[in-house]
């Protein structure tokens, strides 16, 4: 077995990769000029990293989950074409932008190459490169460790051949998730996607079972950073605007200051937009939200836990408060109290009568918040009631949140007995230069239950606007077509509308190219939005309002010269 760290470095490449040589560290990637993904056995003693001089931070890699749920409804499933509004760009003769001249990179489970929507009329294929992190056919692209990299004459031979082996996907969340982006709809007219003309690149992420429960699939934080990586290389290749969409996520979180995509600087250059589904975790029970003061002598919190493997709970402070933390087994065993300790240690312990063992790591100040962070990650976890029993350490704010691990890893019964709905966006989702997107269900007029929810500490307003995402139909296996409902299919919707809205600006007047940023794009996506008299905006349900292409390019033409 393997695990993953992400650590952050402060010298050169060269020096980094002599100290981890000389720890008989060899496998890693180089993600930027500030941090890296080491790899290593699953024995690996992490103290190592610790005493590494070039290394000022590590930490485990996280684990993240599809935002994507594949809902297979056909009959009564809602076309792209209805649910972002293309039918005005595409009807009006006046209007011709349909995302030439960018690309779309879809980080997910791969992609079905062979369905009709992914090949034009030339029988050629509009994907420019798929890197399989699972695949073994060929070398490594160059700088990283596993997978193969397929290029797009590769990919036609295979189209030519009517050969599906080159790279499979067996999920499908990867291949709706591209087809609702830049499906060309040859399968079926009805169900092409928002930007027909847009280009994509494929990374298929390596999937890992059994992280919580038997049998579910999660992805992890290192390969989907050298995936960040990957599709940078490759729009700095072809010089073309890129959209990355992020329909995998992590943990939610309350407060960030910064996330390891920042570290990216290529991600602050014209033309690269990160758009980001927010979360489904609106309904989920997976965040529970208190507070503490210095009178308390201890508080405790229920977590019902169903029939899964390990569990990983996670609390995070606000401000500069420090608060410990024990936990106490449906046998009434109390772990080892966790306090605050200004050098790294990971604490382990196990519960005789669960036969469940323990780890406990503190970290403060969490790099990615400047708050507390405390991890406790529980082995061979037994059902039944789990109390977190936390101790006020140094209290100024009180507030707190917990949180377990996304609901689609683990068991539908694990749950916080008297859970809050609210701060569950990604950690992805949180960070500034994401477009963030949750999940509009346009056939009831109104949010999707399932959609994460704002707020966020020191941040403005998450999630940004709301997009439909509930039963959208994308091809899918074969040369099938399935439906989807999640935030990664509101978020795959709005990338095509940012592929659109990049293409309409670089139509126009050459010194109009500036406003090809984040900032700018989300604010035109914030003031065509649709908004309703009976709601106050921004909020933290619906941002700044529900998507509307055509009053965003009248927002775009009004305020281009």
């Amino acid at each position: 077995m393997e695990k993953s760290y992400i650590v952050i470095y402060n010298t050169s490449v060269n020096r980094l990769e002599e100290d981890l040589k000389n720890n008989n560290i060899t496998r890693y990637i180089i993600l930027n000029n500030t941090i890296a993904a080491i790899y290593v056995d699953d024995s690996f003693d992490e103290k190592i990293l610790n005493r590494i001089d070039s290394i000022t931070w590590v930490e485990p890699s996280g684990v993240m989950s599809s935002l994507i749920e594949l809902t297979n409804d056909l009959s009564d499933g809602e076309t792209v074409r209805t649910a972002a509004g293309t039918e005005y760009i595409y009807k009006n003769p006046y209007i011709t932008p349909t995302g030439e001249g960018v690309i779309i990179a879809i980080i997910d489970s791969g992609i079905n190459y062979l369905h009709p929507d992914f090949i034009k009329s030339d029988n050629t294929t509009k994907i420019i490169s798929i890197w399989d992190q699972e695949s073994t056919l060929k070398q490594p692209p160059e700088g990283y460790l596993f997978g193969s990299e397929f290029a797009r004459d590769e990919i036609n031979e295979y189209i030519n051949r009517n050969d599906s082996s080159l790279s499979v996907d067996d999920i499908g969340t990867g291949t709706i998730a591209a087809g609702i982006a830049a499906g060309l709809g040859h399968g079926n007219f009805n169900y092409e996607g928002v930007a027909i003309d847009a280009e994509l690149v494929v990374i298929k992420l390596k999937s890992y079972k059994d992280t919580f429960v038997k049998g579910k699939i999660n992805y992890e934080e290192s390969d989907f950073l050298a995936a960040i990586k990957y599709a940078l290389e490759v729009a700095n290749r072809e010089n073309k605007r890129m959209v990355i969409n992020l329909t995998v996520g992590l943990q939610s979180r309350a407060a960030i200051e910064m996330a390891m995509l920042d570290s990216f600087n290529d991600l602050s250059r014209t033309g690269r937009i990160l758009v980001g589904g927010a979360g489904n975790e609106g309904n989920t029970d997976i965040h529970y939200s208190g507070s503490i003061q210095m009178t308390d002598k201890s508080q405790d919190i229920i977590i019902q836990v169903g029939e899964q493997l390990n569990l990983d709970i996670t609390l995070c402070p606000i401000d500069p408060d420090k608060i410990g933390a024990a936990i106490i087994s449906p046998g009434g065993e109390m772990s080892y109290i966790i306090n605050y300790s200004p050098d790294p240690f990971v604490y382990r312990g196990r519960f005789s009568l669960e036969d469940t063992s323990y780890e406990m790591r503190y970290v403060y100040p969490w790099i990615k918040s400047g708050n507390e962070e405390l991890v406790i990650s529980l082995k061979n976890i037994k059902p039944g009631i789990w109390t977190l029993r936390l101790f006020p350490e140094f209290i100024i704010n009180g507030n707190y949140s917990v949180y377990l691990p996304n609901k689609n890893l683990i068991s539908p019964q694990t749950r916080f007995t008297d859970s809050a709905s609210e701060s569950t966006i990604t950690l992805l989702g949180v960070i500034k230069k994401v477009i963030t997107v949750g999940a509009y269900n346009d056939r009831t007029d109104s949010i999707w239950i399932g959609s994460s929810k704002g707020s966020v500490v020191k941040r403005p307003i998450k999630p940004d606007i709301v997009a439909p995402g509930v039963d959208i139909i994308g091809p899918y296996q074969n040369d099938t077509y399935n439906t989807a409902t999640g935030t990664g299919v509101s978020s795959s919707i709005v990338s095509g509308v940012v592929a659109i809205m990049m293409s309409y600006i670089t139509s126009q007047e050459e010194e109009s190219r500036n406003l090809l940023f984040s900032e700018p794009l989300k604010t035109f996506l914030m003031l065509g939005a649709t908004r309703k008299d009976i709601y106050t905006y921004p909020n933290v349900s619906q941002g700044y309002g529900i998507l509307n292409l055509r009053d965003t390019l009248i927002a775009i033409s009004n305020n281009i010269e």
